[in-house]
């Protein structure tokens, strides 16, 4: 048997970069993977191209799933979380949905710092306070929020995502110890520059310069984070912790 099978893995930002990686790997272990996002085509192509059926035999009713949802509403996201415990408790979150709007803070646009905060924080908490919520009655499950390097060190230009995926350590710190009691577990993960979407747009002289700095001597790849989520979530006794995934840049 697969080691995640009979299982219900929820990852919010489900459909590009990090979080597509985490639900493909979660879903190869045997999981039922359940993706949210904004762009309904996104979730579609992912569904029917990224992810596939859980098996050939499986009843379409049983596959994985993909549904629409903006994290920084809370309505939204309670109203899914609602429908989705009508299908089945929720063992792992992984919530890596976020956006970047880098300006240096005096040029920063009032609605784009409004948008980062809305999405990466806002988000993250009404996301872990609704999923959270039958984990608890459960006794059992797992918290995986993803951060950033940059909120542990900063980063010139990216004051206020560095901001958001600061706060996020420190909700999940101390969500840790609010739910530990009740047997489940809240780690974060602070990936360092990920060949994803959201770091194309780094020139190849900067990217050249950034592997120069890190230890292994690459970029990281999504997989690699995914990587880290799947150790995590089965970690039974670590809660509270960051983990840093960024090759040894940041040492």
């Amino acid at each position: 048997m697969a080691p995640l099978a009979n299982t219900l893995t929820l990852v919010p930002g489900g459909t590009r970069g990090i979080g597509l990686a985490t639900a493909k790997l979660f879903a190869r272990q045997g999981s039922r993977v359940v993706i949210l996002g904004r762009d309904l085509d996104r979730i579609h192509h992912v569904l029917d191209k990224e992810l596939g059926p859980i098996s050939p035999s499986t009843s379409p009713a049983l596959n994985h799933i993909g549904l629409q949802c903006d994290v920084s509403k809370q309505e939204q996201v309670d109203l899914t979380i609602k429908e989705l415990s009508k299908v089945a408790p929720i063992d792992f979150l992984i919530h890596s949905a976020g956006i970047a709007r880098d300006a240096l803070l005096m040029a920063h646009k009032a609605e784009d710092i409004e948008s980062v905060i809305a999405t990466n924080l806002m988000g993250t908490i009404w996301i872990n306070k609704a999923v959270a919520k039958g984990m608890m009655r459960r006794k059992k499950g797992a918290i995986i929020n993803i951060s950033s390097v940059v909120g542990i060190q900063g980063n010139m230009g990216q004051t206020v995502y560095s901001a958001s995926k600061s706060a996020i350590i420190g909700f999940s710190k101390s969500l840790s110890k609010e739910l530990g009691s009740r047997g489940v577990t809240v780690n974060v993960i602070a990936p360092g520059y990920i060949d994803t979407d959201m770091t194309s747009s780094i020139t190849e002289v900067r990217k050249q310069e950034i592997m120069a700095k890190t230890s292994l001597g690459r970029l990281g790849q999504p997989e690699d984070v995914a990587e880290a989520a799947l150790f995590l979530a089965q970690a039974k006794f670590i809660t509270g912790q960051v983990l840093v995934v960024d090759g040894g840049l940041s040492l």
